[in-house]
């Protein structure tokens, strides 16, 4: 439990007030969790307040978590701490010690508890969002049971709807779409036509309600594109003439041409002059060759220096001519990117419509849903203003964290909650409503999830609009103690960063530029921690002599000065941890392996592999943060044991499990062992070739592989991987051993997969796989719980954590070689078409289609981009409390790093001596490490641990298989069969020896004298349409049998009727319901046992009955025999059809008891 209460410092403390609505911008580190935290406590006290009023929404589950821990510890240490010990935290928050504050302080937490779902509401936006939906499931248009989509879900209903949209098209003869479709894989492969599918799916403001785009689309497309709806060539050719064409200028050039004379001249003039002479279609088909005598292909004017001394104004000329040739070049590609641009948007509408139909046919609705649905329910639905007043009598305030990752979907949700509450109106009447909102613009870095920051300023210009309007309108009504004005605080000051590093920090940001940043001004400067720092520039590791040589292991996919910083890197962590790197926060001591962290711009395999550099450097070390569960070695050694289990003929799963470490085979193994000649064994197949080897290691390996095989028609998936994981084959132990630790997390996900599986589908092997391989989903570690290793992870993935030790690996990467995201155009909105601007997806563009506002669109994306690329930096420098270390590997061949990398833009701000070392080779430092004092904790030193005993790792044996249930009804019932009756008597035949049997078991509880009136009482219920002479016979049968005086006592009162019976027997577990027992209290008498058979056609004598009935008395004969030993048991069987009776005899009983007992 962390239950301290720090003191709030500075703007800290006027934050929390929890009379004024705050919009507060905090740095890194400035405590912002503190605050927070301090302001829902704050408001916790207000006497009229209670816990389900407030209404905390966070970025991420981890945010959430956090803060709830730190009020509920804080409210849990109220309740029993010391008058003084809450005093001081009470006025460490800045709120009131009287006794009425004090008193309430100590039942919060229990007020807490009380809350409507357990506990204050502090989630993300996107659970919120969902309570909404599932509170007013009816209202939003949601089928029952809808559940929120997961990434295998997303994938699996993304290609089953594209194919049922295709078939649906190639059944009804819709060409367009196939065409379309064809025409764009020719522009992208598999992966980018999906993506522009899906980025066209969650363009739904496109497809559906106000100004929806409606087939034909061209004319949207011209008019999207900045062309003239009815755009044609006619169009590109009225450019060319006289009108649009800067003819005059281009007389001008060629006046200039002819007085040069040149033979250069005279073919600008064969070209120019007929041009001029031509209307407007002849000069649109020469336009090329137009523009190539006036220009070179890099855009500069032809022979300027030479013409520029008979016209000095040519250059001039040849640029106004250069920009109406733009403009036709422009209207010409643009009008022909239309031509399959509108095909394409087509496509992406139809498989939007489909896709919004197929999730809501599954009940699934995926993150943007639940944004976009939640904020549709509150403004725009008929039963908005229903909603909204629900909820504006249970939140009366809210609280924002992380606003500048907020993206306008969001904004639209939180604007609904929280119109009424300066509007004077809400449902709450005067009481008092307040929002608090924090956010940094500096870390704004999920512009890939459709946020930006410049919402975040947005928002805050709308809240203070709202807020002096109020103001404004309502002082006479109400005091300025119940509305204030918007409160705008900065917090800079960082408890996290010592104050060396945050002076490179500021550094950093005036050499690349506040507006580089996104800023408008320069920030503050920041004030940290006075205590040691450090940053370090590791000199860039670039490509040596032999390097373009054919790689020769299996990292070939990464270059080999990526492999060369992944190796510094392991070696240096490992020599910090052995020889111990001091610091100094939180008392001094040498670093170990928890205390670092490594961050890399993007999610790619250079995580991967510092990760297993590590570990062989035997670097305790988590996982990469994230990955997609297909992909680490674990599952896939573990994969290829299902594959080869589903199909033994598949040589590469096969030779994937050998060389695995679940069989330990090596390449040299498989040569040896695999290797069939080309000519005489070409058709054989790897199982086939092992299976007739004779050596001793292929004969082991394929007996394990026939234990695994006999186990794959009947085990299930996820049994079939426990048997792999703890079995005979030890399989995690062996994964572990090889690949380490963080080998944990996809093993036990995959398990969870195949156990997610078989919990909606037939649990087969081979449907697993194919489930499997359709999405692998993503796997996501919480990296603030990965204590005691070293964590690497991207620095998006580290927003909100800190370590002493942060190293950023690959700060030389060119941000300008990074996949381009899908490019979106804006489409204008149209208040009279009642939609606001919004963006629509555009497919995969060659380089020369791209101008106009296509050009426009591309640029501000990319400014965008190069924006959060230099507040990424800041948030990677910002996580370091002591240390920042900066690496990087140079693009091949080159000596330098990229222009715009981060490692280009901090070298500068080091000095110019480079210091040797024995890792890097060279390094510049800024500022000094903590001083090493003897005998400091950490470093190699690791506690001992305990010996684990050998049984530990060994298999457990396998459990005796227990016995086999068998029901003696069922003892060979197949070689029973009624004969068949006449025509037409089945039925009647039937009947009548259910209705006997029902006799048999209700009249023997009545007296003799009672049974025959009861009979026919029962039988005129139950079969009233039969003749009554019928039912008179009938009990009359009835009634004789009970009456016979070989089994009367069966039918006695002591007996007992449908009696179950268990017991085991030969092995077998024999259990079966006997309908009729007597069991007397004398041991010396025979048990006897009944057992009713209502075959339709009764055996005449006893050697026509059925050798399997026989077969089911003695397994009750044995049963009963083995529950009471020494004692006779009699059997017969009750024909109730006849009725007719046989007593089996006791040879035949004992030759069938002894087959049962395996004698």
């Amino acid at each position: 439990m962390n239950a301290k209460v720090y003191p709030l410092k500075d703007r800290q403390a006027d934050a929390v007030d929890p009379r004024d609505t705050v919009w507060l911008s905090a740095s890194a580190g400035t405590g912002k969790t503190q605050v927070l935290s301090a302001r829902v406590l704050r408001l916790l006290l207000q006497s009229d307040i209670e816990p389900s009023q407030i209404l905390c929404l966070t970025f991420t589950k981890a945010g959430a978590a956090e803060m709830a821990t730190r009020v509920n510890d804080v409210l849990a240490s109220w309740v029993r701490a010391d008058d003084v010990t809450l005093a001081a935290d009470l006025l460490a928050i800045g709120g009131a010690v009287d006794p009425d504050t004090v008193a309430r302080a100590r039942t919060r937490f229990a007020a807490v508890l009380d809350c409507p779902g357990g506990g204050l509401r502090i989630e993300t936006i996107h659970a919120f969002s969902q309570w909404l939906l599932s509170a007013f499931p009816l209202e939003a248009g949601l089928v029952p049971g809808t559940r929120p989509m997961e990434d295998r879900d997303r994938e699996i209903l993304l290609r089953e709807t594209l194919s049922a949209m295709l078939l649906d098209a190639e059944r009804s003869g819709d060409t367009a779409l196939t065409d379309a479709l064809a025409m764009l894989s020719l522009r992208t492969d598999q992966s980018g036509v999906e993506r522009f599918l899906m980025a066209c799916a969650d363009a739904r403001g496109a497809w559906e309600g106000p100004g929806a785009w409606q087939p034909p689309l061209l004319p949207r497309v011209h008019r999207l594109l900045g062309l003239a709806p009815d755009h044609s060539p006619d169009h590109v050719a009225m450019l060319c003439g006289d009108d649009a064409f800067d003819a005059a200028s281009l007389r001008r050039c060629l006046d200039a041409q002819r007085a040069w004379g040149t033979a250069t001249a005279r073919k600008f003039e064969d070209v120019v002059a007929p041009w001029l002479a031509g209307d407007a279609d002849a000069r649109l088909a020469a336009i090329d060759d137009l523009r190539a005598v006036v220009f070179t292909q890099k855009g500069e004017v032809k022979s300027l220096i030479s013409v520029a001394k008979h016209l000095p104004d040519y250059a001039d000329y040849a640029a106004r001519v250069g920009a109406s040739l733009d403009e036709v070049e422009v209207a010409r590609n643009l009008g022909a990117l239309a031509q399959w641009l509108a095909p394409a948007l087509t496509l992406g509408r139809a498989f939007a419509l489909r896709w919004a139909e197929a999730k809501s046919r599954e009940g699934l609705v995926d993150f943007d849903d639940q944004i976009f649905q939640a904020a549709r329910l509150l403004k725009r639905s008929d039963m908005a203003d229903w909603i909204r007043y629900k909820l504006d009598r249970r939140f009366d305030h809210i609280l924002i964290d992380e606003a500048q990752d907020t993206n306008a979907a969001q904004w639209d949700v939180i604007d609904a909650l929280t119109e009424e509450f300066f509007a004077g109106q809400g449902a709450r009447g005067d009481r008092l409503r307040t929002l608090f909102v924090v956010g940094d613009y500096k870390q704004a870095i999920f512009r890939f999830q459709g946020t930006s920051p410049e919402n975040f300023e947005a928002a805050k210009q709308r809240v203070k609009a709202r807020i002096s309007e109020t103001l404004s309108n309502l002082e006479a009504q109400r005091g300025d103690d119940e509305i204030r004005p918007l409160q705008e605080y900065g917090l800079g000051r960082s408890y996290r960063t010592g104050q060396p590093v945050l002076d490179f920090v500021d550094e950093a940001i005036a050499h690349i530029a506040p507006e580089n940043f996104g800023l408008k001004d320069p920030p503050e400067p920041h004030i940290g921690e006075q205590r040691p720092g450090q940053v370090v520039l590791w000199r860039a590791v670039g490509s040596m002599p032999g390097d373009d040589e054919e790689p020769d292991d299996e990292k070939s996919w990464l270059s080999r000065p990526d492999r060369r910083v992944a190796d510094n890197i392991a070696e240096q962590v490992r020599r910090w941890i052995a020889g111990g790197y001091p610091l100094a926060k939180g008392g001094a001591r040498n670093a170990q392996a928890g205390d670092i962290m490594v961050l890399v711009r993007k999610r790619k395999e250079l995580a991967g592999l510092i990760v297993a550099r590590l570990h062989a450097k035997g670097v305790p070390v988590a996982g990469v943060d994230r990955l997609r569960l297909g992909a680490p070695l674990a599952v896939r050694d573990l994969m290829a044991g299902l594959r080869f289990a589903a199909q033994p003929y598949d040589d590469l799963a096969l030779a994937s499990l050998l060389t695995s470490p679940l069989l330990g085979w090596s390449q040299e193994d498989l040569l040896e062992h695999g290797y069939r000649h080309p000519k005489t064994e070409r058709y054989r197949t790897l199982w086939d070739h092992l299976r007739a080897a004779t050596a001793d290691k292929p004969r082991e390996t394929v007996a394990k592989l026939l234990d695994l095989l006999g186990r794959a028609d009947f085990t299930p998936p996820q049994a079939l991987l426990h048997w792999m994981l703890v079995g005979p084959w030890q399989g995690r132990t062996k994964l572990v051993a090889r690949l380490g630790r963080e080998a944990n997390d996809p093993i036990d996900e995959l398990l969870n997969a195949a156990l997610a599986f078989s919990a909606t589908n037939v649990p087969s092997l081979a449907g697993f796989i194919r489930w499997f391989d359709v999405g692998d989903g993503e796997l996501k570690r919480e990296a603030d719980q990965q204590g005691g290793l070293v964590r690497v992870m991207t620095v998006h993935g580290s927003k909100g954590l800190q370590a002493p030790i942060v190293i950023l690996a690959d700060a030389a990467d060119d941000p300008d070689k990074s996949p381009p995201r899908t490019l979106e155009l804006e489409e204008p909105g149209d208040a009279a078409l009642g939609f606001a601007t919004r963006s629509l997806p555009m497919p995969g563009l060659r380089k020369g289609e791209v101008m106009g506002r296509l050009a426009q669109a591309r640029d501000a994306a990319k400014q965008a981009e190069d924006e959060e690329h230099w507040r990424l930096l800041y948030v990677a420098m910002t996580r370091s409390e002591e240390a920042l270390f900066v690496a990087g590997a140079l693009p091949a061949k080159k000596t330098e790093a990229p222009r715009k990398s981060w490692y280009a833009a901090l070298e500068p701000l080091f000095g110019d001596d480079w210091l040797e070392d024995p890792v890097w080779g060279a390094v510049k430092v800024r500022g000094i490490a903590a001083e090493a004092q003897p005998g400091m904790p950490g470093g190699a030193a690791q506690s001992m641990l305990p010996l684990v005993p050998t049984w530990l790792t060994h298999p457990v044996g396998e459990e005796p298989r227990p016995p086999r249930p068998l029901a003696p009804s069922a003892l060979g019932d197949h070689e029973a069969p009624d004969p068949p009756l006449p025509p037409g008597t089945g039925l009647d035949a039937a009947r009548r020896g259910v209705l006997i049997h029902r006799l048999l078991e209700r009249l023997p509880e009545l007296a003799p004298d009672r049974r025959a009136a009861a009979a026919a009482k029962w039988l005129a219920r139950q079969a009233a349409d039969l003749d009554p002479a019928i039912r008179d016979e009938m009990a009359v049968a009835a009634i004789a049998t009970l009456a016979d005086p070989r089994f009367a006592d069966g039918f006695g009162p002591d007996a007992l009727a449908e009696v179950p019976i268990a017991a085991i027997v030969g092995g077998q577990v024999v259990a079966g319901t006997i309908d009729r027992l007597c069991l007397p209290e004398n041991p010396d008498e025979p048990i006897r046992i009944v057992d009713f058979k209502t075959a339709r056609r009764p055996p005449e004598t006893f050697n026509a009955v059925p050798v399997a009935y026989i077969r089911q008395m003695a397994a009750y004969a044995c049963a009963l025999e083995a529950v009471h030993p020494g004692r006779v048991v009699e059997c017969a069987l009750l024909y109730t059809h006849a009725p007719r009776l046989f007593v089996v005899p006791e040879a035949l009983l004992a030759a069938e008891k002894a087959r049962l007992r395996g004698g």
